[in-house]
Formats: C-alpha cells, structure tokens, sequence
C-alpha cells in the first residue's frame, strides 16, 4: 500500500462547514480518501476518486467545489523545480528582449512557444529585493 497525502480543499457555500485535509491511499489499483464524519470516497484514478467524493457529498445536500492535490516529496521537489525553471526563463526572456532580441529569436533560444515568450515579455519586470546593505559613498 503507497499513501500520498493530498490537500481537499472544500469551497462551501454554507460558512459553517469547514474545509478539510484528506489523505488519498492507493489500495493496490483504487485511490481512497475521506472527508472526517462527512463522506468517504474511492476511485481507480483521482478523477474518479474526486467524482466519488462529490457524490457523496451530493447524497448530504452539500454542493462544493472539490480539489484533490496529489501531495509527496517528490511532487513538492517537482514543483520547487518548475517554480526554478520559471522563474530562469522570464529571466532569460528579459535579458535577451533587453539585448534587442526578437520574439522569434527569443523563443528559438529559450526552446518555448513564440507565444510564451510574448506573455512573458508582457509582464512587468520583476521588483528587485532591497537589501540592508548600504551603499559606499
């Protein structure tokens, strides 16, 4: 059996219901979760597992929003690596369209989408941290 944590977050309309915390286990082939004294759910994939979940809910006359999100140390490494990756990329796209790059040329050399790239130069530039140093006279 391989347990991986997952986040329920549970948007009611009725305040008085309070988002939860699940932990989805994988059972061979099926993913099981529950809501604590509300609904427990199964699936063989997230999806079903999530349509499951909002079923029973249903079943109560609770109609929410439901996300799962798959939580191990590898996802959280994978995220941090794709926030590193981001953030590298606007920085390259930055620097090249500042050295006078084109779209076209900035995309070829940073291997994404023209597209991407146009959104990316689009966005302000990022707000330089301030530091305590200070400056020599």
């Amino acid at each position: 059996m391989r347990e991986i944590k997952s986040n329920l977050q549970v948007g009611v309309s009725d305040p008085r219901r309070p988002c939860g915390q699940v932990v989805a286990r994988l059972h061979d082939d099926m993913w099981t979760a529950s809501i604590p004294t509300t609904a427990y759910g199964s699936g063989r994939t997230l999806k079903a597992l999530h349509d499951d979940l909002v079923r029973g809910l249903a079943l109560l006359g609770v109609t929410v929003h439901v996300t799962i999100t798959p939580v191990s140390p590898e996802l959280d490494r994978l995220r941090r690596a794709e926030a590193t990756y981001d953030t590298a990329l606007a920085d390259a796209v930055t620097a090249l369209t500042t050295q006078g790059s084109t779209a076209r040329d900035t995309a070829e050399a940073t291997r994404v989408s023209i597209t991407r790239v146009t959104t990316l130069r689009a966005r302000p530039p990022a707000r330089l941290a301030r530091t305590r140093r200070k400056r020599d006279p």
